[in-house]
């Protein structure tokens, strides 16, 4: 490989990265609904494990990020334990067809994405997601920023 080669092959680790912002729109509805929230396992650059393979937290050629990891803990304390709840109801959204930009939801040990038609399934990764909610978008996501219409997030 030549030197130009290598020096291209990570271009994006020089750009800068940029969230794509379904992803944006996303996080700042969890954040207005659950202003209190922890925010400790929350994240949407990939660290050195990531950058290590294919990942959704990873920038592309572009520098788009298309993933947000979000804390469960949507009160104080963690009480009451919602995120579920809200998981589902994206999932439920997704399913619907009426928001197409989601591409798979993974917390609690479980899955969903098109595939079996957004039906939760076990999630066999090494990271079972049990002290976040990972959300990956679709690169169609990148410039759609419109609202989530999600109840727990002020939607319909």
């Amino acid at each position: 490989m030549t030197a130009d080669k290598r020096n291209n092959s990570h271009q994006w680790l020089r750009m800068k990265p940029k969230l794509s912002k379904a992803a944006s729109q996303l996080r700042e509805q969890i954040d207005d609904s659950f202003p209190d929230r922890d925010r400790a396992s929350d994240g949407w650059i990939g660290d050195t494990r990531h950058a290590a393979r294919k990942s959704d937290h990873n920038p592309d050629e572009q520098g788009w990020v298309r993933a947000i990891d979000v804390d469960k803990d949507l009160f104080k304390g963690g009480k009451p334990d919602i995120m579920g709840d809200l998981a589902d109801q994206l999932r439920t959204l997704s399913r619907s067809k009426k928001d197409k930009r989601i591409s798979y939801i993974i917390y609690d040990g479980r899955i969903c994405s098109r595939i079996l038609n957004w039906k939760w399934r076990k999630y066999t990764g090494a990271n079972k997601h049990t002290k976040h909610m990972h959300v990956s978008f679709k690169k169609e996501a990148d410039n759609d920023g419109a609202f989530f219409q999600v109840s727990m997030l002020g939607g319909e």
